[in-house]
């Protein structure tokens, strides 16, 4: 049996801004039905590899494959009906409703000249009550707290009714509460509704307990990648991030727990056993 080869990735890449260089000779592939977190220090290239997968960048040299095709080929609207991208600090446009927010996702599925459809409205709404805002309709955007915008935006990504989903650093700014509450409904979309996410994520106990696939960068390049249990080391952490730590099971998830031990030297393994 031949293994499948995923809907979104990309063969030797080049990444990089004007004459800098982040990443060389890269390639990467986002696997179907899974939510990847892409993890690694700053400055390591995980935006950068996010917004090359979503077409926002043009990778120096290299391509990116969707669905068989060099995503260049395809027209910006049929990107938009197959990839739905949640972009780092997104910004909303004027002064609108959430309702409006999220009506904007059905703009890749409205033929020129069509007036709003009972599908466009239906897909609206379906997108709203999967991320608990409809009670939030007819608010204005910018009258929502961190964690309720953070689900606007989520659910516009949703009324695209794309199977596959892009996000950046979608916790960022957001405190605990609404972190998990994010993470637990991109989970939840992943396992219920079959969604394949990919998110750069920051804090890697939440990579761990939610993601089913990590890709751990460092310098532009693959150090390991698969599922959390099979690839979360301490050598691995220390080799990423310069941090020295224990692995330990997580007693809830039963997922990899990183335990920092510190840089002074004084912690030890054995004082945590």
């Amino acid at each position: 049996m031949t293994e499948s080869v995923a809907r979104l990735r990309g063969d030797q890449l080049t990444l990089g801004y004007g004459k800098f260089t982040v990443a060389e000779n890269l390639n990467v592939a986002i696997p179907d039905g899974h939510f990847t977190a892409i993890i690694g220090p700053n400055g390591c290239g995980k935006s950068t590899l996010l917004r090359t997968l979503s077409r926002l960048m043009t990778p120096a040299k290299g391509h990116v494959w969707l669905d068989g095709e060099h995503i260049q080929h395809y027209a910006s609207k049929e990107v938009a009906r197959r990839i739905g991208l949640l972009a780092q600090n997104a910004t909303t446009p004027g002064d609108i409703t959430v309702q409006e927010l999220v009506a904007r996702g059905r703009y890749p599925h409205q033929p020129l000249f069509t007036r709003w459809r009972k599908e466009d409205e239906e897909a609206v709404m379906r997108a709203m009550r999967a991320t608990g805002i409809t009670s939030l309709a007819t608010q204005s955007v910018d009258t929502l707290s961190g964690g309720q915008r953070q689900r606007a935006w989520i659910a516009m990504v949703l009324a695209q009714e794309t199977s596959i989903m892009l996000l950046d650093e979608p916790t960022t700014w957001l405190d605990i509460s609404h972190q998990i509450d994010l993470l637990e409904l991109l989970s939840e979309l992943n396992r219920e509704k079959g969604y394949t996410l990919a998110a750069v994520l920051h804090d890697l106990n939440q990579a761990c307990r939610y993601a089913t696939h990590l890709i751990a960068l460092r310098e532009g390049k693959i150090v390991a990648q698969g599922a959390p249990k099979d690839i979360v080391t301490s050598e691995l952490i220390e080799e990423i991030y310069g941090l020295r730590c224990m692995i330990i099971e997580d007693p809830i998830a039963g997922t990899p727990l990183v335990v920092p031990l510190g840089r002074s030297g004084n912690s030890s393994p054995d004082a945590l056993s």
